[in-house]
């Protein structure tokens, strides 16, 4: 009797212990007011594949892997074990190691120690497709919107062994190749030369092609000197981390070993005004949210999606700030850790994805009054024409106009 009723009280236990800490979620997501799909269970893959006819590989952009709720689950489970193992240098080989294994390439990948590197090569004729759709933009738009482009360096540039780096272009050459080339009312951000400077920072992941939250800092350091303005010193915000190591795109698309030896740390910079955001999924849902920053994604294996959410097809910030002027930017994934930054310079920040972007772009600039236009794309676009195609053609949907967005937006 004695044992029975004694199952029977821990029973009951565990059902109000799980029972709590389920109304303790559901009152924390209440709370956030995140009204978001949850794009962990999406397929938010931005794959655009080609053949390259020079060197007959397939490139592949991917700024965030297809996974299944199970490959999530296991993914999950692989990041709590690897947080246990102790990180001593005979664990993990780093960059500031020895070199001491042969380099593995798969596809635009290349592994060097437990490293991960997206290579570059440079071909005029890709780059051409870029600058071809970034001067579209210069052509059919008045002097009275300030049109800037920004092409973000790699870690491969940077980070890469001394011995191994013949496997990359340069792509400070390919950059100044593409903005030399621009339409003159095109003003060009030398984001290069900062992040050249600072490379000695955590500013790319080792596991990921993104660059940190430091690393779009530093890029942003540069656009809004370049307006001739004050960046909001770094120290001004507060730095959030994640408790959990980060393996990213580069081990999700290679799969590699290697850099289960060496995961990434990653965190956040602490918005600094209240805002409202809104978004449009590329299936035409929509959610909106108190935030710019979602710190539920350091719970999953897609933690890149902490800035903006991941990738939406258009997105809106109003910003609570004295500021009435508005900024249009049209961006790769590289954006979404970037724009948090321009908060406080902006009362709206409009946000294209060429990708998922089914209106017209011109009639958005007109219609809202846009006073600024940043293209931002980090430097593999240089050799993905099928992604700058789609960034020039964004003028050329046939739809009503962008009220059409303000309507999906506010359902």
């Amino acid at each position: 009797m004695l044992i029975s009723a004694f199952i029977v009280i821990s029973l009951i236990l565990v059902l109000i212990i799980y029972s709590t800490k389920h109304v303790s979620t559901i009152e924390n997501d209440v709370a956030n007011e995140t009204v978001i799909n949850d794009l962990n269970k999406e397929t938010l893959s931005d794959e655009i594949a080609f053949k390259n006819s020079e060197t007959n590989e397939n490139i592949v952009n991917t700024d965030e892997i297809e996974e299944s709720d199970d490959e999530l689950k296991e993914d999950e489970s692989t990041e709590s074990g690897n947080d246990s193992v102790s990180e001593t240098e005979d664990d993990i080989i780093g960059n500031d190691l020895p070199i001491e294994h042969t380099p593995e390439h798969v596809g635009n990948f290349v592994i060097i120690n437990s490293v991960g590197y997206e290579k570059f090569k440079f071909s005029k004729y890709n780059a051409n497709v870029y600058i071809d759709s970034i001067n579209k933009y210069a052509a059919n738009l008045g002097s009275d919107v300030k049109i800037y482009n920004l092409i973000a360096p790699t870690s491969s540039e940077f980070n890469m062994p001394d011995e191994y780096s013949d496997l990359s272009d340069s792509q400070k050459d390919g950059i100044q190749y593409a903005y030399s080339n621009m339409n003159n009312k095109v003003i060009t951000v030398d984001a290069y030369s900062n992040i050249e400077a600072n490379k000695d920072e955590y500013l790319y992941f080792k596991t990921d092609h993104h660059w940190t939250g430091l690393g779009a800092y530093r890029a942003y350091e540069s656009f809004i000197k370049t307006k001739k303005e004050e960046p909001v010193p770094l120290e001004k915000y507060e730095k959030i981390d994640s408790e959990n190591k980060y393996l990213g795109s580069i081990y999700n698309m290679t799969q590699n070993e290697r850099l289960e030896n060496n995961l990434d740390d990653i965190w956040y910079y602490n918005p600094l005004l209240p805002i409202k955001y809104s978004a449009i999924n590329r299936d035409e849902t929509s959610w909106s949210s108190n935030q710019i920053v979602f710190p539920s994604y350091f719970e999953h294996s897609r933690k890149y999606s902490v800035f903006m959410g991941g990738d939406a097809a258009f997105s809106h910030i109003e910003v609570d700030s004295q500021t009435e002027k508005k900024i249009l930017v049209i961006k790769d994934s590289y954006g979404n850790a970037f724009i948090p930054f321009l908060i406080p310079h902006y009362g709206d920040i409009f946000i294209a994805d060429p990708r998922y972007f089914n209106y017209n772009i011109y009639d958005l600039i007109e219609e809202n009054k846009i006073d600024e236009i940043l293209i931002i794309n980090y430097s593999t676009v240089l050799q993905l024409p099928v992604f700058s195609q789609m960034l020039g053609d964004m003028g050329t949907v046939n739809v009503v106009s962008s009220t059409a967005i303000k309507a999906a937006v506010a359902n």
